[in-house]
């Protein structure tokens, strides 16, 4: 009932209405002006092939813009509105060469985030939600100078009420508490005026792209962070009862995260950038440390829609594998370069292996995480799903040696309209701790099931769209 109130009094109701009313004035014209169907219709089409020509125009990857011209033939007016509001430059991106792939991967970073490289003390692997849970309430219980949040879905609950209670005591002896949460992404979980119910609570809030009829849904803030003096933590795990198993959802849900301590600086600079966009007065950025002792790692973060680091990072990531990769992803529908880094990979004589759910929390999406995984299954890589439950961690594992945990989904929307973030390490002992927890629910999974010829042949088809979920 909660979810339902939030939503009549919430952000999707107008979303929902507007498109309700859109298409009964369609039927309206067609049923009671026919004799101007042919001069709309004429209008349609010359709409269309501008729109057409404008897109072929356009930067872009070739498979976005095949999906975008389906769109147009076969949704009249809509399609191609669609495709002048999707519409993103995303320019391709030239890869450095020379050096080790950690250093390579460094300096595309720096040049397209200005973050540089830095090393942790300690970093810490939760396998599971339940794992990170008491260590993150510890972490913000003994907070003193500032806890820094961001995240795409805060709800209500069993968690983040615990947490909620350290926020506002900690806030009371004079940390510096914010929290950045996604308009859409709590759009069902957190009441419109929850900033001004954080404030009574001397914590300072900033909703990310509130949502509005002419702004649309599509970029969302999909990051997971939480800066504690001198901690951070990343991964895939939001502040919600479902992630640390206070909830059954799609059975056993399977996350992960990492605990970074020592120089932090680079996820403070993150969370800043995205606050001081929110809220312009109150942004004060920090000079981030350089600091070589300890863990090498990187931060990787992509935030506007023009030039993208996850893909170019990634498949340098998986072009550069002589030994194994190893990948945790709830959603597959890969890019055209990383789907050839990984079919490549594999033809050379790669371990690849991918492990999806089992359980769908979008049937609609899996259907496409289905069809990937056949194309994948078809290159010779091996795919099993999570069967305990439903699968959402992001992890990737490269020669034992190279790991990322990390908000990215392997699917374009995590690789071209996100908000995301996370943290590539040059390290063996936790690229090691990533491959035993892979291979654990590796042994445990199961085969992808098979589909019929025909449900095959309609899968192939929907990855045409792939471009556009």
């Amino acid at each position: 009932m909660r979810r339902l109130r939030y939503f009549f009094r919430g952000r999707l109701f107008p979303f929902m209405l507007a498109a309700v009313t859109l298409a009964a004035c369609g039927i309206f014209l067609a049923i009671r002006l026919p004799r101007l169907l042919a001069p709309v219709a004429l209008a349609e089409r010359v709409f269309s092939f501008v729109t057409a020509c404008v897109l072929l125009a356009s930067e872009g990857n070739p498979e976005s813009k095949t999906a975008k011209l389906v769109l147009i033939a076969f949704l009249p007016y809509l399609g191609a509105a669609a495709v002048l509001f999707l519409m993103r430059r995303t320019p391709p991106v030239p890869l450095p060469a020379g050096g080790d792939l950690f250093s390579r991967i460094a300096s595309l970073n720096f040049r397209m985030t200005g973050i540089l490289p830095a090393a942790a003390r300690k970093v810490d692997y939760f396998e599971t939600g339940e794992a990170m849970e008491q260590a993150l309430l510890f972490d913000l219980a003994h907070a003193k100078r500032r806890i820094w949040l961001e995240y795409y879905i805060v709800a209500r609950g069993a968690f983040f009420g615990e947490i909620l209670r350290l926020l506002e005591e900690r806030a009371a002896h004079g940390a510096d508490v914010r929290l950045i949460y996604d308009d859409f992404g709590c759009a069902l979980t957190l009441p419109a005026n929850f900033p001004k119910e954080l404030a009574a609570r001397n914590i300072r809030a900033a909703v990310f792209s509130r949502m509005r009829l002419k702004k649309g849904v599509s970029r969302r803030d999909h990051r997971k962070i939480a800066v504690i003096d001198g901690i951070a933590y990343t991964g895939g795990i939001n502040l919600a009862d479902e992630y640390v198993g206070k909830r059954i959802r799609f059975g056993h849900w399977k996350d992960t995260a990492v605990r970074l301590e020592g120089d932090v600086s680079a996820f403070s600079e993150l969370f800043l950038r995205t606050w001081y966009a929110l809220r312009p007065s109150e942004g004060v950025f920090e000079e981030q440390k350089t600091d070589s002792q300890g863990i090498p790692f990187l931060v990787l973060s992509d935030g506007g829609t023009g030039a993208r680091l996850a893909p170019a990072a990634f498949s340098m990531l998986f072009s550069a594998a002589q030994k194994s990769i190893l990948l945790f992803t709830p959603y597959l529908s890969l890019p055209l370069p990383l789907l050839d880094a990984l079919t490549q990979a594999a033809a050379r004589g790669v371990d690849v292996r991918v492990m999806i759910p089992a359980v769908p929390d979008k049937k609609s999406v899996y259907l496409l995480t289905d069809a990937y995984a056949e194309k994948l299954e078809r290159a010779g890589i091996g795919v099993r799903t999570y069967t305990a439950g439903f699968l959402h961690a992001k992890n990737i594992v490269v020669d034992g040696r190279y790991a990322v945990v990390s908000s990215y989904n392997l699917d374009f929307r995590s690789m071209f309209e996100q908000a995301e973030c996370g943290a590539l390490f040059d390290d063996r002992e936790l690229a090691e701790k990533l491959e035993r927890d892979f291979a654990d629910c590796w042994r445990q999974g199961s085969p992808r099931k098979k589909r019929s010829a025909a449900m095959r042949a309609l899968l192939r088809l929907a990855t045409v769209f792939a471009p556009l979920t």
